[in-house]
């Protein structure tokens, strides 16, 4: 992949004479269709809801720092001029929650680039999942420490994540009861990919003779060992390819 932070940092300095996006093509309640010499397409949630406001930014593989940008309309629609090149689109946009602003980085329906022939490309709104470029997750990271007197297994721990109240995106979501090795923690030392959220956390140390409850603390905060731990994820504003992040330390 060729897009570099550097680049992305200053695209959003380009000059607004390379943008053209228009909010009236004529079908903004429905499907966007292709139309030649513009990249066209769609931003929505989950449930299939429009996203407006959302950034939408084209990067020109061939030549540095050549980029062009629009911004979605109150249907999620949008509509960008493109000119000869190859222009592999991107989307993203903020969120509110629990008092903090959230960068999202939307879901591609196709990573094709456009040219000045023109092309569709829709993007949705996913809470957990890789980029079909590369390994970025959608979800958001914890990073996993050990106290100082703290000597177990990370695969004799198990960890469980129950919500407190709704995710994100508005919707419910579903107790993660996580071993090191299985889904979310197959790296040692991170858990990726959970949905973000608000989240009681909860660790037990799974031995022979029983389970052993476990503490934790914020690894950031470095406040008190608790057994009823409250995770919130720390926004990450980068416009491009944003990591939520947590990390916290497990101990007896």
């Amino acid at each position: 992949m060729k897009v570099t932070i550097r680049k992305i940092g200053i695209m959003f300095l380009a000059a607004a004479t390379l943008i053209s996006c228009s909010k009236d093509d004529g079908n903004n309640n429905g499907e966007p269709k292709a139309e030649k010499g513009y990249a066209t397409g769609k931003v929505v949630d989950g449930k299939g809801n429009p996203i407006a406001g959302a950034k939408i930014y084209l990067d020109n593989e061939p030549f540095y720092d050549s980029y062009l940008t629009g911004t979605t309309d109150e249907n999620g629609n949008y509509k960008i001029k493109v000119f000869q090149g190859a222009w592999v689109a991107y989307a993203n946009f903020k969120k509110e929650y629990n008092g903090k602003t959230y960068s999202i980085q939307a879901y591609p329906d196709n990573t094709d680039p456009i040219s000045e022939d023109g092309g569709v490309r829709n993007f949705t709104w996913k809470l957990e999942g890789v980029d079909p470029d590369d390994d970025y997750f959608y979800g958001g990271r914890v990073t996993v420490h050990s106290a100082n007197n703290f000597y177990e297994d990370d695969k004799d721990i198990e960890l469980v994540f129950t919500p407190s109240g709704p995710l994100i995106d508005g919707s419910e979501g579903k107790k993660l009861v996580l071993r090191y090795g299985e889904h979310y923690w197959e790296k040692y030392g991170y858990i990726e990919d959970i949905p973000v959220g608000r989240y009681i956390v909860t660790a037990v140390l799974k031995k022979s003779g029983g389970d052993i409850p476990l503490t934790i603390q914020n690894w950031h905060t470095k406040d008190d060992f608790v057994s009823d731990f409250q995770l919130d994820f720390i926004p990450d504003r980068s416009d491009f390819r944003p990591v939520t992040k947590a990390a916290i330390v497990i101990g007896y």
